[in-house]
């Protein structure tokens, strides 16, 4: 890419890439360039893109036919940013840029659309959450702050590109379902009915592997407790309101 620093690393498959589906947006949860360790082949890991922030953009492997290690099951057909800071921390005006720059590149190449996506299989600009477990489970990525920047990332793109900037749909505002009132556990009477199939979805929709069957029994229990150490709870496997909460809005630790 023109004025991104070209960085190659060991960790790609050369001739990965099958499609060029848009781009996916990473944050770094650290503070320095990922080269290094995206060089060393221990680290199983690599992006496309870093872009730190001051704005300085480095990249790591070919794009139009090297598939990065970055997202699991979607490096085959999205492209990868990662992006310096924490999920707490915006991006910065420099960081919007030079995420815009990339995007423009890309959408001028291979047409990819000027869009913000949640999704795994749409075109446009997406984010590492979307994919679950299938993307290597971090629900949580880039963070909320840095997902509702993407419309700004693609507003610049399009001044880039000299073309009419795209409707910016905002986000629907999530709806949280109150806790159902009774503690879901192993024990008769607790552990069948709807809110069952409602929590076990939920975790499915993190990235936990479970069948969503209305019936807590020992895989959902096993979830359960994992999901509660992963959180900073009690690890006890009963679904109380601290537990239904953090289900759909504690951040990932």
């Amino acid at each position: 890419m023109p004025n991104a620093v070209w960085r190659p690393v060991i960790n790609r498959t050369p001739g990965g890439r099958t499609e060029q589906r848009g781009l996916v947006l990473h944050v770094q949860a650290d503070d320095t360039s990922p080269f290094g360790w995206f060089n060393q082949s221990g680290s199983q890991a690599s992006s496309d893109f870093w872009v730190s922030r001051t704005g300085v953009i480095e990249q790591y492997v070919e794009t139009g036919s090297d598939r990065a290690w970055a997202q699991g099951a979607g490096n085959s057909a999205y492209a990868s940013v990662e992006t310096e800071g924490t999920p707490d921390q915006p991006l910065t005006e420099q960081q919007v840029e030079g995420v815009a720059r990339i995007y423009a590149w890309g959408a001028e190449l291979w047409g990819w659309p000027l869009r913000v996506v949640d999704s795994t299989t749409e075109r446009g600009l997406t984010f590492h959450g979307a994919g679950g477990r299938a993307w290597g489970g971090h629900p949580d990525c880039p963070g909320e702050i840095r997902k509702a920047q993407r419309g700004r990332i693609i507003a610049r793109a399009a001044e880039l590109l000299n073309t009419p900037t795209p409707p910016v749909t905002p986000p629907p505002v999530p709806s949280f379902p109150a806790w159902p009132g009774r503690y879901i556990s192993l024990r008769s009477p607790y552990l069948r009915g709807d809110d069952v199939r409602q929590w076990q979805q939920r975790m499915r929709d993190r990235g936990w592997s479970l069948d969503v069957d209305g019936v807590f029994g020992p895989a959902s229990a096993r979830v359960a407790r994992a999901f509660q150490s992963e959180k900073g709870l009690d690890a006890d496997a009963i679904i109380g309101p601290a537990t239904w909460s953090a289900a759909w809005t504690a951040p990932r630790t």
